[in-house]
């Protein structure tokens, strides 16, 4: 008979599966309980007083939660001291009543056993520390979600730190750039984020322009009062809930007004036409002499003025007697001169006439113009 040994399963093999093994353990054993708390927040507290002295027994009176414990967490309630190595050192003394699951509640400190440096075991740094409410339930185990605050120490003093909304804030002024003095200029500030609730101050450097309030995030103000020159403008927030929001300035915004423009008085301007003066010679009057009047004949009847009368001929002492426009010189009127000079016109249409009869006579008799049928003699 055959008897086959069994295949020996080499030691190796075994010790590479205590090894695997070992390290799933320890995976599973590094693996955080369900209930022992997390870094979750289940809202903010505030703390009653606001700042005191780290010195004092207990160093704050009692503190309000913004809301009750996680569901089934509401056991017991304590406030605790976050190290700067992330442990938890829980500060004693508050009275408890149980219920803390059902909605917002306080915790009231009489004493903590002495100063928070005694609490905690080590002193307090300056710098920022985060305090915090941790819920139980009926087992002891922590709920995963706290309520956080943060407070700010100096030297023995404490204060809570803002956990106000940030703000930004930013201002343009209509017309861009410049306006002429005396115009209105329109400042426009916008907040952000829009949710944000109060004032907006303008200022031109120091000098209060006006403010108004926060609408959907913007502001308006309208001036006339800048003068002439450069302006630093600048808007400022100021929230209506400082718990809620932190105040903000815009950046600086230079702004140039100019001088107004006037229109130049009218002034007398020399025009060119000659100042009148007086000569001493009389102006010229009518001599009550008739006008020259055209009779249609060759000739001219009309009775003349005294053209060289009045210290000239025509045209002296006035404009031009011929242009019709002025006054003829000397004591004759312009009807005057015409009729002079109607005169010589009358004898050279008369010698015209007789040199065209003497023409047409010796025209036909040499016959270069004839007059019908030619005649016989």
């Amino acid at each position: 008979m055959i008897v086959i040994a069994p295949r020996k399963v080499p030691a190796a093999l075994f010790a590479l599966a205590a090894v695997l093994l070992a390290a799933a353990a320890a995976l599973f054993g590094a693996a955080p309980s369900a209930h022992a708390g997390t870094d979750d927040s289940a809202g903010t507290f505030a703390p009653t007083p606001a700042a005191g002295d780290l010195t004092a027994d207990p160093f704050l009176t009692s503190l309000r939660t913004s809301a009750g414990c996680p569901a089934g967490f509401g056991a017991s309630a304590a406030l605790q001291f976050v190290m700067p190595d992330g442990s938890a050192v829980t500060i004693p003394g508050a009275r408890e009543s149980g219920g803390f699951d059902t909605g917002p509640f306080t915790l009231t400190y009489d004493a903590i056993g002495g100063t928070l440096a005694d609490v905690i075991g080590a002193p307090v740094a300056d710098g920022d520390h985060e305090l915090r409410v941790t819920c139980w339930n009926g087992t002891g185990d922590a709920a995963p979600a706290a309520f956080s605050t943060t407070i700010t120490s100096t030297g023995d003093t404490w204060t809570v730190k803002s956990q106000a909304v940030p703000t930004a804030t930013s201002l343009t002024a209509s017309p861009a750039g410049t306006a002429a003095a005396g115009a209105e200029v329109t400042l426009t500030g916008a907040v952000a984020p829009a949710a944000a609730v109060g004032k907006l101050a303008f200022f031109d450097g120091a000098t209060a322009l006006g403010e108004a309030d926060v609408v959907s995030g913007q502001a308006t103000v309208k001036t006339s009062v800048l003068v002439a020159g450069a302006h630093d403008l600048t808007a400022r927030f100021t929230p209506a809930d400082p718990a809620a929001f932190v105040a903000s300035t815009s950046a600086v915004v230079t702004y140039t007004i100019t001088a107004g423009t006037q229109s130049p008085s009218p002034t007398d301007t020399d025009t060119g036409s000659p100042t009148p003066t007086d000569t001493g010679v009389p102006s010229p009057t009518d001599t009550g002499s008739p006008t020259a009047t055209d009779t249609g004949s060759p000739s001219a009847s009309a009775t003349t003025g005294d053209t060289t009368s009045g210290g000239g001929t025509s045209g002296d002492g006035g404009t031009g007697g011929s242009s019709g426009g002025g006054t003829a010189g000397g004591n004759g009127s312009l009807a005057h001169t015409g009729a002079g000079a109607a005169l010589p016109l009358g004898v050279a249409a008369a010698v015209l006439a007789v040199a065209g009869v003497v023409f047409v006579r010796h025209a036909r008799r040499s016959g270069l113009l004839t007059f019908g049928a030619p005649r016989h003699r």
